[in-house]
C-alpha cells in the first residue's frame, strides 16, 4: 500500500531521491513551455514534457493547454488570465504543494491550505509612460492560511510553511538573480 499523506506520495519522493542518489544527473530537470500567438494579446500555451538527465519522463497522456490573454484594459480581451496572473498561481501552486510535502514529510496532517498571492505594479514602466519605474513588480505579497488536523500543534505548522519559505522553487526564482539568454528566430 503506497505511503501516501496530505494527499503526497511520499513513496515517489523516496524513490526519486533514491534514484538521484545513485545518479546524480537525475537531478538536472529542464521544465519546459511553448506558446502560439492566437491574435491580439492571446497566446496558446502547451507544457507537454519536463526532461530529467537529458531524458523526456512526462507521458504522452500528460500534456497541459493553458490560454494567455491581457485584460481590457491592456489591450486584451481579458477572456484568460495574464502572465503575471499565471505567475501568482504559479507561487500559490508552489507554496501549496510544497507545505503539504513538508507537513507530510514531518509527520503533521493538515486540513487546510489557502494561500493568497498579490503582485503590486506601477504600469508606468510597463507603459513606457515613464522610464524611471520598473518594468517588473515593485513587491509581491503572499498569505497562508494553514490548518492542521489530529492535534497537529501551531509549530509544526509554522515549521511546514517556513522550510518552504526557503526551498521554494518558485519563490527562489523569482526573488533571486537569474541568468536568463534568450535567441530568436526569424522566419521568411
Amino acid at each position: 500500500m503506497p505511503n501516501i499523506k496530505n494527499g503526497v506520495n511520499l513513496d515517489n519522493i523516496e524513490a526519486l531521491t533514491g534514484a538521484i542518489k545513485n545518479d546524480p544527473k537525475v537531478a538536472l530537470v529542464q521544465f519546459k513551455a511553448q506558446s502560439e500567438w492566437k491574435g491580439g494579446t492571446k497566446a496558446a500555451v502547451t507544457v507537454s514534457e519536463l526532461f530529467s538527465n537529458g531524458n523526456n519522463i512526462r507521458s504522452e497522456a500528460s500534456k497541459f493547454n493553458l490560454m494567455v490573454d491581457e485584460p481590457a484594459v491592456l489591450g486584451g480581451t481579458d477572456e484568460h488570465p495574464n502572465p503575471v496572473e499565471y505567475l501568482a498561481s504559479a507561487l500559490c501552486g508552489c507554496l501549496t504543494a510544497g507545505i503539504a510535502t513538508n507537513a507530510a514529510l514531518f509527520g503533521t496532517e493538515l486540513e487546510k491550505i489557502n494561500v493568497e498571492v498579490f503582485v503590486n505594479f506601477d504600469v508606468h514602466g510597463v507603459l513606457g509612460m515613464d522610464r524611471s519605474k520598473p518594468n517588473g513588480p515593485l513587491d509581491l505579497h503572499y498569505k497562508v492560511t494553514l490548518k492542521g488536523k489530529n492535534g497537529a500543534s501551531m509549530e509544526q505548522l509554522l515549521k511546514s510553511k517556513e522550510t518552504l519559505d526557503k526551498k521554494s522553487p518558485i519563490k527562489n526564482t523569482i526573488e533571486l538573480p537569474l541568468r536568463v539568454t534568450t535567441e530568436v528566430v526569424i522566419e521568411e
